[in-house]
């Protein structure tokens, strides 16, 4: 039912929520909750990679009250700059922050924190990671600002899955948002969750970036609407964290995520989560995940 993954050169490296970035030299930049928002690098897509350091290698300048993570990045090119949204949060809790950090060649050492572009704390309605809606705010012109409140573009109300990881991409006249549903973390192979209940990847789209994005069946994403587009099979297990970017070399569209080899070391054990790349066929209107 779903690709296979595009075979890696090399030796093995953690990732989990991946961001890629194409460089106008060709390079690319892999991005990666691991090590304080990771830099993973590589001169061919399928590698080898090499990890050359972080973002945030000192921490981050936001700080939250008990043990704090890390990671989630989202990182983009805008008039001549990187631009790298974080996450930091105490998981499972809406004591959650999004920070910024900026760079203008995406290597180690170069990045600038910026800090806290928004945050939540317990009793909002809203939260950065692992809750059962996604919420969306508009950003000024500097992209360094929030102008608008949290505004829920996503709702998922079948337990236990919770709802994380929006990405939001634009093909042909449609938006398409991305989001990660379903358990993601801590399995064992002899105590597994329900089969299906695993991380895996919805969509739905929407004439605006603001939403409603819905369904191939027309449900509304904030009625817990969304299409299936990659699930666990073969050797890969609760892939998610997924971004899109468009490979400079051959002008296509790469759809990249994180997934748990079935194949490792420690089976569905997500500490040796891989790095997931596929096509995108858009032919139909919706994305369907190839081969590369």
């Amino acid at each position: 039912m779903f690709p296979d993954p595009l075979p890696l050169k090399g030796p093995f490296f953690f990732v989990q929520d991946p961001s890629l970035v194409q460089r106008d030299d060709g390079k690319y930049f892999l991005f990666t909750t691991y090590d304080k928002v990771g830099i993973v690098t590589a001169t061919y897509l399928n590698g080898p990679w090499t990890e050359v350091g972080s973002i945030l290698p000192h921490n981050s300048s936001i700080q939250l009250p008990g043990p704090d993570a890390i990671g989630a990045p989202d990182v983009s090119f805008h008039n001549g700059e990187y631009y790298a949204l974080y996450a930091v949060s105490v998981l499972i809790s809406r004591n959650t922050a999004i920070g910024l950090a900026t760079s203008r060649t995406m290597g180690p050492g170069s990045w600038v924190d910026h800090g806290l572009l928004l945050n939540s704390t317990t009793g909002d309605h809203f939260s950065g990671r692992l809750q059962d809606d996604i919420f969306q705010v508009s950003l000024a012109r500097d992209l360094k600002t929030i102008i608008s409140h949290p505004v829920q573009v996503s709702f998922n109300s079948t337990s236990p899955n919770p709802e994380e990881g929006a990405f939001v991409w634009k093909h042909g006249s449609f938006f398409y948002l991305f989001i990660s549903s379903g358990l993601c973390c801590g399995s064992v192979a002899d105590d597994l969750p329900p089969a299906g209940n695993e991380y895996k990847v919805f969509v739905g789209r929407s004439k605006s970036a603001h939403g409603p994005f819905l369904d191939k069946n027309g449900l509304d994403m904030r009625e817990t609407g969304g299409t299936l587009i990659l699930g666990s099979h073969g050797n890969v297990y609760a892939p998610g964290g997924q971004v899109i970017f468009t490979d400079k070399k051959t002008n296509k569209d790469v759809f990249v995520y994180h997934y748990v080899p079935v194949d490792s070391p420690s089976p569905y054990n997500n500490s040796f989560s891989s790095l997931g790349l596929n096509g995108i066929d858009w032919s139909s209107g919706w994305p369907v995940l190839t081969a590369l």
